[in-house]
């Protein structure tokens, strides 16, 4: 499980960013990355359409990379996961405050406007 050490928002009217900042221990640090292009994505097959989940230096093929679209995130309690096409992600959010939690909730609403993937709270 990989621990978060905060968030990141980025919204404009092209892009919905959200991204989880994770501690890989030693100082080093990887992105686990939420995107939905607004903008590009009515040119987009249907197959490719939704919030694309990418972690830094995940090594996957082309077509996973262009298709791992989220298909579930569910809270549970301090614990984040999320389920995409190809991987699940489990992450420990212990270290965030209620508004942070609060803001990725604001944030998943806005990327799944269309119902493209679940929220779970157990």
């Amino acid at each position: 499980m990989h621990t978060v050490s905060f968030i990141h928002l980025e919204e404009d009217d092209k892009d919905l960013i959200l991204s989880f900042v994770l501690d890989e221990g030693g100082g080093f640090i990887r992105s686990l990355m939420l995107h939905r292009a607004l903008f590009f994505e009515s040119f987009l097959p249907e197959e490719e359409r939704g919030t694309k989940v990418t972690l830094e230096g995940e090594e996957l093929g082309y077509e996973q990379e262009n298709l791992n679209t989220l298909e579930e995130f569910e809270f549970a309690g301090a614990t984040l996961r999320m389920r995409s096409r190809f991987r699940h992600y489990e992450l420990d959010a212990g270290k965030l405050d209620p508004e942070e939690f609060k803001a990725i909730k604001q944030a998943l609403e806005r990327q799944n406007h269309d119902a493209r993937f679940q929220i779970k709270f157990t």
